[in-house]
């Protein structure tokens, strides 16, 4: 008697899988139509602060995007209302007084005004509102060779403030320069796991020798603590994860992460209480 041969099913679906390779063309629907792209961190610094304006561009273009210009652009935090004024060395950056300083527990509002983003003859209007969190002192950094990881650990030693939802993001400074002013480079945390006790040591930001940003014995590092909103942190979150490299078939499709700017404006505006030590390296 002849016997019944057995198929694998895993075999056939490797079979489908690899047998088909007819092309696919996927329409964009490019250009269509632009959106206002806002950006601004105000903090508690005494500074002169920035708001940036631009055009969203097609996905497949490979150009800077272009400065927006000519807007009206004012921040109101309760207290005083400033109209910012465009650099004129910049396009589309605008600019507070060089005094300016944010003020934790103000609830901060940005308007924007005088701008045509569609090209359609009439003038369009955005605003946004946050507010300053207050973030807690630091007691002390360190910084630790991690040879697994190939750099430098910075360490922090803080206690994080009791019954209240708290979120942190971290930046570095090397000898006076800034290693992470990109988005792609934040780190941030929320307080689930330790709130109202004390922060002993946890790693919360990073120097990649491989990216060349090795320390030195006597460098000076800055370790910067920002107290940031629950939806700065989601925002933050989300553009690292559309930027990162994506597994096929196991992504989802590339969107704008969520702002909180209003009229379909992409980007955000943040405000956020600083604070910052320094330690000097002292080599392994």
């Amino acid at each position: 008697m002849m016997k019944a041969k057995r198929f694998d099913p895993y075999f056939v679906l490797l079979l489908l899988l690899f047998s088909c390779t007819e092309r696919v063309d996927f329409q964009l629907n490019e250009p269509g139509k632009p959106h206002l792209v806002v950006y601004s961190e105000i903090t508690s610094d005494i500074r002169q602060h920035e708001v940036r304006l631009s055009k969203s561009a097609p996905y497949f273009y490979n150009q800077p995007t272009k400065g927006v210009s000519g807007a009206v652009v004012t921040i109101d935090d309760g207290v005083q209302t400033i109209t910012l004024k465009e650099d004129p060395g910049r396009p589309g950056v605008y600019l507070t007084p060089f005094d300016y300083y944010g003020v934790v527990g103000r609830k901060y509002r940005l308007d924007i005004s005088n701008v045509d983003i569609n090209n359609d003859g009439n003038m369009e209007t955005y605003w946004a509102e946050t507010t300053m969190k207050s973030s807690p002192p630091i007691k002390a950094i360190s910084v630790v060779r991690n040879n697994q990881w190939k750099g430098w650990d910075v360490l922090i030693y803080s206690e994080d403030p009791a019954n209240t939802e708290d979120y942190y993001l971290f930046k570095i400074y090397k000898n006076h320069v800034l290693y992470t002013d990109t988005i792609s480079e934040y780190w941030t945390t929320d307080d689930r796991f330790f709130n109202g006790q004390k922060i002993n040591g946890p790693l919360v930001q990073h120097f990649d020798e491989e990216k060349g940003e090795a320390v030195h014995k006597g460098d000076t590092v800055v370790l910067e603590m920002d107290a940031i909103t629950k939806a700065y942190f989601d925002y933050i979150n989300e553009v690292q994860t559309e930027i990162r490299e994506k597994v096929p078939l196991f992504s989802g499709p590339s969107a704008n992460a969520k702002g909180n700017i209003s009229n379909g404006a992409l980007g955000f505006f943040a405000v956020m209480d600083v604070k910052r030590a320094s330690v000097v390296y002292g080599g392994e």
